[in-house]
């Protein structure tokens, strides 16, 4: 590092926060149980003073032009033991390598927008490991050796960052589309006789319109933890959960900060939104196929929230090969792919081939003796 980045990080340094417990100074970390902060050398604990009042924010354009620029690291002093540990911009919270304190970032500290809200942890790490040991018995092809695996050390909370969308919506649209329709023909075949087939077409006709639709707290994941495609499978979570966000459901919880600013994340939610629009105009006139169509869409009342949602995280190697899962904190939906056996696909294969056969060998002697 040379002197000049030194020098930068210095002048960077910000303070982390702790939670310390009042009847023995030990490190108070979040109870997910209790929903309150909970000393785990006394068994103390100090209520969080919950506020479920979250408002969304407005969106302006200031806000929908601001660029997450800080690819720096900063150094942050732990609030525990006083060491310095560089934090890069993905983090939030992160346990202190030196006294293995939990440190919480302060919020006046974080760059970029600040959260909004979190949905704190309803199911307990226990809990977790629990539904996923019910959850993989019930896959039949995944190998015995993996359904058997201890992951009770392979699982770990976390808090994923997420923009929550709102907005309302005029639309003009215009365009051509299509419907399926069936017509019949009599036509003679090789033997002489009229028989009848039936042809599929697609009648196109013009369509225009106005369609009104309100859109609220659509999620678009803003971290870089897990896959799109795994987080939209992880939806929903419940909007009555949340709460104002508050440094203390941190404590002891890893959490990530936004690496896809806010504009790219509205961007995925407008694309969202033409593609249901598109869906609906269809359903609204009986439409099979798409030639072309206009949305013009005009956006009222465009507003967000930034919120930090639980997931448990669960890995495991099999085979030289690493398999991701993921359980909302919040609700237990478990995702994720998982290994199959060789062993079992080859006995569906065989089951299947030894019916077709069977089948087969019935249809040829029901021919030959009838």
């Amino acid at each position: 590092m040379s002197e000049d980045q030194t020098q930068f990080l210095t002048e960077k340094e910000a303070e982390t926060i702790t939670n310390k417990c009042s009847g023995c100074g030990a490190t108070m970390d979040y109870d997910i149980e209790s929903g309150n902060l909970k000393c785990g050398h006394c068994g103390n604990i100090k209520n969080i003073e919950n506020d479920d009042k979250v408002e969304r924010r407005q969106m302006c354009d200031a806000l929908t032009k601001e660029r997450a620029e800080w690819n720096e690291s900063a150094v942050f002093r732990c609030d525990g033991c006083g060491a310095k540990q560089s934090l890069d911009k993905k983090d939030i919270s992160r346990n202190c390598p030196f006294c293995g304190n939990p440190n919480v970032v302060a919020i006046e500290e974080l760059a970029g927008i600040k959260p909004d809200s979190v949905i704190p942890f309803q199911i307990t790490k226990e809990s977790a490991v629990d539904r996923f040991r019910k959850w993989i018995k019930t896959r039949w092809l995944a190998p015995r050796m993996f359904k058997t695996a201890d992951i009770r050390e392979r699982i770990n909370g976390l808090y994923s960052s997420s923009w929550s969308f709102s907005a309302q919506t005029d639309n003009n649209y215009s365009g051509t589309l299509g419907r399926r329709v069936q017509t019949y023909h009599r036509v003679r075949n090789s033997s002489g006789q009229y028989v009848t087939q039936t042809r599929t077409e697609i009648k196109y006709f013009r369509v225009n319109g106005q369609l009104s639709k309100s859109y609220l707290d659509f999620f678009v994941q803003s971290g870089d933890k897990i896959s799109p495609a795994m987080f939209n499978k992880l939806k929903p979570f419940d909007m009555k959960l949340l709460k104002v966000y508050r440094q203390e459901y941190l404590s002891g919880i890893v959490a990530e900060h936004y690496t896809r600013n806010l504009d790219l994340c509205f961007t995925e939610f407008a694309n969202f939104i033409r593609s249901d629009l598109r869906r609906d105009i269809m359903r609204r006139h009986n439409a099979d196929v798409v030639q072309s169509l206009d949305i013009r869409t005009n956006y009222r009342d465009r507003k967000f929230n930034y919120v930090l949602l639980p997931v448990y995280i669960a890995n495991y190697m099999y085979n030289k090969k690493n398999f991701n899962f993921y359980i909302n904190g919040a609700s237990g939906q478990i995702v994720g792919k998982y290994p199959k056996s060789k062993i079992k696909v080859a006995l569906i294969v065989l089951g299947v081939v030894a019916v077709a056969a069977a089948v087969g060998v019935g249809l040829f002697l029901g021919g030959f003796f009838s």
